[in-house]
């Protein structure tokens, strides 16, 4: 709702509206922040009142989650509180693509950083906040929901742009805003209902799969956030503005770059999540009752993710193309489409290879969605430039092979050094640590040796930094 459709849907009409005059595009913002924040809060309060059926319907098979005594009712409890971080995450969704359409991105992405903050710091307390063990941290969540919506917030007062809450909804521009919003809940929303259906999947295999499901995710979380997202919420703004234009061929040559761009940066975090992925696990979450089976388990969901996260980063620059032109309806028809698809063979993966059915079958969906997203771009944009495409990646084919051996045979080797000298748990840490960056390193120095212009692009934009700050 907020994350996935709301935004797509107002900035480019928001850009409009900015561009005759800025107190008619404040009146917007307004006016869809009034009702996007009663649709949230309306949810967020039927969440609540029915938890109980959700959570039953969700994870109550006797084969799996609800095998445990008091385990649904558990999260029956947790989930009632962080529901209303949906108003939250919401609202902070929507200020940040005001902050994002007038410029602004530093302080927006401070907001999760401060998110995570109040996680942690509800997390290493000894606060009891409830009858169940995670009470303080579903609390933190909702702390942190605050914190990282004060400081874009913050930005927009001193802006002076904040939207502010009315009942004056019949605006120009509103009507349109939720118009396109209806099937860009399917277009860019798609993946978190596989994630709700990945949960009642799960719920039919073992004790433990929805925890596995759930920290692959994680892993995957973190560079699809730091370069996919990010990049598409910069692009959105920039297709927006292009797209006010007649100059088509520069919209394609921004699209085509943004590809390049995110293929640059992708791949070497796919190769490292492949052969790093049994590392990558116990480093974060070997600890407790984790053995090392569960962090076999859970690597070998991460080798397939690692795939995953490439197309579905792809759809992040591919779909925002489509929403600047105002056009919602395609990668909605696109999304369920691939939904309907992995609804259908999901059962049949699971029953047949378990938990890596599952991923296996996601994996697939998403390469499906951005595959036929491609096709309906080249015939109905333009040709976004597979050849300059292929030629930028190629150039990085010697960078990511010395990267994926690196990977492969340092890390062990680095690993048993270290754990000499430290505990095991430490020596992992200092092992992953010291490959990562040396791993970063000979990527960006093999990819200047072999000509590649993203890695250019890089090193200018590190030299630019650099100055200003000397």
């Amino acid at each position: 709702l907020g994350e996935g459709s709301l935004s797509p849907s107002f900035i480019p009409i928001y850009v409009d509206a900015w561009g005759r005059s800025e107190a008619e595009a404040q009146k917007l913002a307004s006016a869809v922040f009034s009702i996007a924040f009663a649709i949230s809060t309306v949810i967020a309060v039927a969440c609540f009142v029915f938890m109980d059926q959700i959570m039953w319907y969700l994870i109550g098979d006797p084969r799996g989650s609800a095998a445990m005594s008091g385990n649904v009712e558990h999260t029956i409890y947790l989930a009632r509180i962080m529901i209303f971080y949906l108003i939250l995450v919401s609202t902070f969704a929507f200020h940040m693509a005001v902050a994002n359409t007038r410029g602004h991105f530093f302080i927006p992405a401070i907001g999760p950083t401060l998110f995570n903050f109040g996680l942690i710091l509800f997390t290493i307390t000894r606060w009891e906040l409830g009858p169940y063990p995670g009470s303080t941290q579903s609390w933190g969540v909702i702390v942190g929901g605050v914190l990282q919506v004060s400081v874009v917030a913050w930005l927009l007062v001193k802006e002076k742009c904040l939207p502010r809450f009315t009942l004056h909804w019949r605006v120009p521009g509103v009507a349109r805003v939720f118009t396109n919003m209806v099937p860009a809940l399917f277009g860019l929303g798609v993946f978190q209902v596989m994630t709700l259906v990945s949960t009642k999947f799960a719920a039919t295999l073992s004790v433990g799969s929805q925890s596995y499901i759930y920290m692959a995710d994680r892993i995957l979380e973190l560079p699809q956030s730091l370069i996919a997202v990010s990049l598409g919420a910069a692009l959105l703004p920039r297709f927006s503005e292009l797209a006010t234009s007649t100059d088509r061929h520069k919209f394609l040559r921004e699209a085509n770059q943004a590809v390049r761009t995110l293929l640059y940066l992708s791949l070497p975090s796919a190769i490292g999540m492949y052969f790093l992925s049994v590392g990558l696990t116990q480093v974060l979450f070997m600890r407790g009752a984790f053995t090392m089976e569960d962090a076999r388990q859970i690597g070998a969901i991460v080798e397939i993710y690692s795939v995953l996260m490439l197309f579905s980063s792809l759809s992040r620059v591919t779909a925002p193309a489509f929403y600047a032109l105002k056009n919602t309806w395609l990668p909605a028809a696109v999304a369920f489409f691939v939904l309907a698809l992995y609804i259908a063979i999901g059962p049949t993966m699971v029953s047949r290879f378990g938990l890596i059915g599952l991923a296996m079958a996601t994996s697939a969906a998403s390469i499906l969605n951005i595959v036929v997203l491609q096709f309906f771009f080249h015939r109905w944009i333009g040709p976004l430039g597979y050849p300059a495409i292929f030629k930028s990646v190629l150039r990085l084919i010697p960078g990511l092979a010395l990267l994926a051996a690196f990977c492969t045979y340092g890390y062990p080797w680095i690993n048993e050094l270290c754990a000499q000298v430290l505990s095991a748990g430490k020596a992992r840490t200092c092992a992953l640590s010291f490959v990562i960056v040396i791993g970063m390193i000979l990527y960006f120095y093999a990819t200047v040796l072999c000509g590649s212009a993203e890695s250019k692009q890089v090193t200018g934009m590190l030299s630019r930094r650099l100055g200003k700050k000397a």
